[in-house]
């Protein structure tokens, strides 16, 4: 049997899914992230890997490729990572090549929102063939990965999709960029927790959290609806955006926020409608069906993760 793993590797934890060679799910694991120090991580990425093949009852033997997705500033050529806060690696590190050395695979490491669109490009192409598609992550920041003409982009400096420090009103509020008023610092999740924070009282002595925001919303508090009509507002702007600057077929939402579930998507698909109802050319751009939320039990970065060591089968040329 020939094996391929997908990891999503995030600060708090990492996820694997083990496939065979026709796709079908062998294992799947979840595992803390050790951020400690690089080695810690990779040994703690290995282990995450020795767990699902053991739950597949398989061996490094029968692994012949692995796809990594991770926050920061990744250069796929390259294979190191920078500027990942979360797993403490600011300063260029070889993670590929580490990941490659201890499992004795090829690796392919990219972006985690890129390796999320990329799993949203694969599933929405279950249901109709598209060459195109944005997906917006929305969670601790936001970010959007691209997909055109079937591959994902990159940019020239590979920051495309970065639209959560677009800035979107000046007096706004500052974002971690250094800006004010960035898209982020409207309707990323820990914002919404901070403007609810000034409106709504706190519950048993804690700070709402953005899900408790958007269950009081959805059970009908004034205030809460407020704080999420607004970052909706933002978002439905954000996907208008998106729509309009790369023409796409179809706009996946997905991220921590997202889990909100019909909460979530509700005041969204108000917001959007919104814009349709002002604009005859934002209706003809953005019909409801265009944008799509992932449901909350997809997991489209370890998904796209797995796409990317499928990737590894192909001649390079054919990767590009």
């Amino acid at each position: 049997m020939n094996a391929r793993i997908g990891l999503d590797i995030g600060g708090t934890k990492t996820a694997a899914l083990l496939v065979d060679d026709d796709g079908r799910a062998l294992g799947e694991v979840v595992q803390p992230t050790d951020v400690t120090a690089p080695d810690r991580l990779v040994a703690a990425v290995v282990d995450t890997v020795d767990r699902a093949l053991a739950l597949a009852g398989a061996t490094r033997l029968e692994l012949v490729a692995a796809g990594v997705g991770v926050p920061g500033q990744v250069d796929p050529d390259t294979g190191t990572v920078r500027m990942a806060v979360n797993l403490n690696l600011r300063e260029p590190y070889p993670l590929r090549h580490a990941l490659q050395t201890a499992l004795g695979v090829p690796v392919t490491l990219e972006n985690d929102v890129r390796t999320a669109a990329w799993g949203a490009y694969h599933r929405a192409n279950t249901a109709r063939p598209l060459a195109s598609l944005a997906y917006l992550s929305i969670g601790t920041g936001i970010a959007a990965g691209l997909v055109l003409g079937g591959r994902l982009y990159r940019g020239a400096g590979g920051m495309a999709g970065e639209i959560g420090h677009i800035p979107l009103d000046p007096s706004g509020p500052r974002c971690v960029c250094g800006s004010y008023g960035c898209l982020e610092a409207f309707a990323a999740g820990p914002a919404i927790a901070a403007y609810a924070a000034e409106r709504l009282p706190a519950q048993d002595g804690a700070p709402l959290t953005t899900g408790q925001v958007y269950a009081l919303a959805d059970a009908g508090d004034p205030a809460a609806g407020h704080v999420i009509a607004r970052a909706a507002s933002y978002l439905a702007r954000a996907v208008y955006l998106l729509v309009m600057a790369y023409d796409v077929e179809q706009v996946v939402l997905g991220g921590g926020v997202t889990r909100a579930g019909a909460a979530f998507e509700r005041p969204l698909r108000r917001a959007l409608a919104a814009l349709r109802a002002d604009s005859p050319l934002a209706a003809a751009m953005l019909p409801d069906e265009k944008i799509v939320v992932v449901p909350a039990d997809f997991n489209a970065g370890v998904v796209g993760a797995v796409y990317l060591a499928e990737a590894e089968r192909l001649p390079l040329a054919a990767r590009r």
